[in-house]
């Protein structure tokens, strides 16, 4: 006879994605508990309410915290989670509009899928990029895509997704002024005019699947990827490499890996909207660094 006394806790967000996700419910709550798993699900819409449930609850009741929305609903869990030191097995539903964190971890896009192989519980131990006092499991960055994915308006990224953020990219490109930045790592110093910086630990950024080719969420380093101010009709033949991964030769792209990166704005032009997993970031000066496995994760 299975053990029901096991317990899981679920929060998801109706309004993530294409807001599809509480149809999903009652196939969550079966097949865990077909696992022996008794399910308490939580509906949530604001970061005050993500919060304040891991906060209040006693996470050793259960046997692990899944989240069912996207990039930025699994990083409010992932911070609440290091700052109170809970040391629970995390899991991810897709039910965001990009969904970056699940695709980097290898859980199915499909929820339907997701949940099935999920259910089996199996666990590991990923790293977590640090930025200044806050966490991210997968990129924080600045400079021309950052500061689109936060004035694009929510409905159109729900509908259009990835192709939101690019096609408003590229229309403002002619407006757009380069940022004069500073990075040190590892004893050296660029001092560059950069579009656009990225520091990443996984494959997929912004929905576009291949575009840290060499990343992995267990080698204990970050990728930084930087695009250099360039012509513009240099900058779209770049975009088409980056979206392809094909842009390490390129001598307009800064791309090194490290643990510890600092990154500084030095000019009279500093881009502050920065971005960590989806959400608005700190300010400039950035102090990036890792917790190597510092997570369980439940993956396929």
């Amino acid at each position: 006879m299975k053990n029901m006394e096991k317990t899981i806790l679920l929060i998801y967000n109706p309004v993530s994605g294409t807001r599809s996700f509480a149809s999903y419910l009652d196939n969550f709550i079966h097949s865990f508990q077909e696992q022996g798993y008794q399910v308490h699900p939580i509906r949530s819409r604001s970061e005050d309410d993500f919060k304040d449930v891991i906060e209040k609850k006693d996470l050793n009741m259960y046997s692990a915290l899944f989240i069912a929305g996207g990039d930025g609903s699994v990083s409010i869990a992932v911070n609440k989670l290091l700052q109170i030191g809970a040391d629970i097995p995390l899991g991810i539903i897709p039910a965001g509009t990009v969904n970056d964190i699940s695709y980097n971890l290898g859980i199915p896009q499909d929820i339907s899928k997701a949940i099935k192989v999920l259910s089996e519980m199996k666990t590991g131990r990923f790293d977590i990029g640090k930025v200044n006092d806050r966490y991210f499991m997968n990129s924080c960055g600045a400079g021309l895509f950052i500061e689109v994915a936060h004035t694009t308006e929510r409905e159109l990224k729900n509908i259009m997704g990835r192709v939101a953020y690019y096609l408003k990219g590229i229309s403002e490109l002619p407006n757009f002024k380069a940022m004069n930045t500073r990075i040190t790592v590892d004893g050296k110093v660029y001092d560059e005019d950069l579009f656009l910086y990225l520091v990443v630990n996984g494959k997929s950024v912004g929905g576009f699947r291949s575009l840290a080719s060499d990343a992995s969420m267990q080698d204990g380093l970050l990728d930084f990827i930087g695009i250099k101010e360039c012509q513009l009709n240099e900058l779209s033949v770049l975009f088409a490499q980056i979206l392809l991964g094909n842009y390490k030769n390129s001598k307009n792209v800064i791309h090194f890996q490290s643990d510890n990166i600092k990154i500084e704005c030095l000019g009279e032009y500093c881009q502050n909207i920065t971005d960590v997993d989806g959400e608005k970031g700190p300010t400039m000066p950035l102090e990036i660094g890792m917790v190597k496995r510092g997570i369980s994760v439940i993956i396929p």
